[in-house]
């Protein structure tokens, strides 16, 4: 098999780049979509896709992919909160539907990306086609450090703050979590790319083959060079979510002190804004008025060519999270280039070496993040060699051709293995 009739079936927890199709604007799953689109490019392979959609679309082609819709069985749009209060999660009610398009679409090989869904219970009903588990990150961990920082607030407290579901989301994810050990456990095959994710699957997965699979960036970030800035005062950006473990309350405690240490500085925010729920708790319980008082700024969902603008227009990218595997973020903050501080958690430190690549501190301690803000904010051609580097690592890592080249490759070694 020399790959060029290689069918592979891909399970994913987003569309990939049918959003095109869809004319979607969603930011999400940058970085499959930019591998998928290189595996399209190669064309060295038959792709299908499977992914959960809120309403029932019939399988279709587009860009020469194979694309097919699954609607969640007793899951649908108009059950979510149902299930929500009820603390119910998927488990396997879909799987008829996945073992369906397995049939018709015929795969010589099938790469489960993320064990968030339930998409992997179907290594409980294939043994003639190799099934490979792609990490993501990994809930069971994720569950360990999930309010790392942030106490479970009383059901007033999730009120004030807009949402009475917090305790409730947090029962959902760890069942889910329950779901993805028993896929790993199962699975004889992992791909990932962390030491962080290869010594947690010798635990939750001891019977797999873990292979090593780089990830491609989106085009963007590939492109621009980030430069020394002449910003009155320096200028500091986190890309962030709505979710606990991601650390918002380290940003604001560390800028908090920063203010009453009278340093000027900006602090700018990608993918959170001031609606949402964890936002209005960490304000509340921090008894903050504005967060422009600590001179922190939430600029909201950004798309990719806005993002990259921001980023090159600050001075230091902060990664603040209390658990990660391989944060997208770091990746393409190394791709621009920049100065970077990260808290050490997951495998935070597989990407970045600490004085090497970047700074790396520990994670959930505000007084330290500050501390590092501030040294890394005077001009310093240590800083600046630093990022460099960085920027020279994370090409080298994340190049399109070898990616793709390695990734085929070991499709049709797993093929030629399963099949001895």
């Amino acid at each position: 098999m020399d790959g060029k009739d290689l069918r592979i079936l891909w399970f994913a927890n987003t569309p990939g780049l049918s959003q095109h199709y869809f004319n979607s604007k969603s930011t999400a799953g940058g970085w499959l979509s930019s591998l998928q689109a290189e595996i399209e490019k190669s064309g060295r392979c038959k792709l299908g896709y499977v992914f959960y959609s809120d309403k029932k679309i019939e399988p279709f082609e587009f860009n020469g992919t194979s694309y097919f819709p699954v609607q969640r069985k007793a899951y649908h749009k108009g059950k979510r909160l149902l299930y929500r209060l009820a603390g119910k999660t998927e488990y396997d009610e879909n799987v008829g539907n996945f073992l369906n398009i397995i049939k018709i679409f015929k795969p010589d090989i099938i790469n489960v990306h993320g064990t968030e869904n339930s998409f992997g219970l179907i290594v409980n009903h294939i043994a003639d086609i190799p099934v490979v588990t792609t990490i993501q990150g990994n809930l069971t961990v994720y569950a360990k450090k999930y309010f790392s920082g942030i106490k479970l607030p009383g059901i007033f407290s999730q009120l004030m703050a807009g949402s009475p579901f917090f305790n409730l989301d947090f029962n959902q994810f760890v069942k889910r979590s329950k779901t993805e050990r028993e896929i790993l456990k199962k699975s004889k095959y992992i791909f990932g790319r962390t030491d962080w994710d290869r010594r947690i699957c010798r635990v939750l997965a001891p019977d797999a083959s873990y292979f090593h699979i780089e990830e491609i960036m989106r085009p963007k970030f590939y492109e621009v060079k980030w430069q020394p800035l002449n910003n009155p005062s320096p200028v500091f950006f986190t890309t962030s979510s709505n979710s606990f473990y991601k650390g918002f309350e380290t940003l604001i405690d560390s800028a908090s002190l920063l203010t009453k240490n009278n340093f000027p500085f900006t602090w700018m925010v990608a993918g959170l804004n001031e609606n949402d729920a964890l936002v209005q708790l960490i304000k509340k319980t921090r008894r903050i008025n504005k967060l422009e008082d600590i001179h922190v700024k939430l600029l909201g969902e950004l798309a990719e060519e806005e993002l990259t603008d921001k980023m090159i227009g600050a001075d230091i990218y902060v990664q603040v999270s209390h658990i990660e595997n391989s944060p997208n973020s770091i990746c393409e903050a190394m791709l621009l280039g920049m100065p970077i501080i990260a808290s050490f958690a997951g495998g935070t430190s597989s990407l970045l070496k600490d004085k090497e690549t970047g700074v790396l501190v520990q994670d959930g301690d505000p007084f330290v993040l500050a501390g590092g803000l501030i040294e890394m904010a005077k001009p310093s051609s240590t800083i600046h060699d630093i990022a460099n580097q960085a920027h020279c690592v994370a090409h080298k890592r994340h190049n399109k051709e070898n990616i793709v080249s390695h990734l085929l490759a070991t499709y049709i070694g797993i093929i030629k293995n399963h099949h001895a």
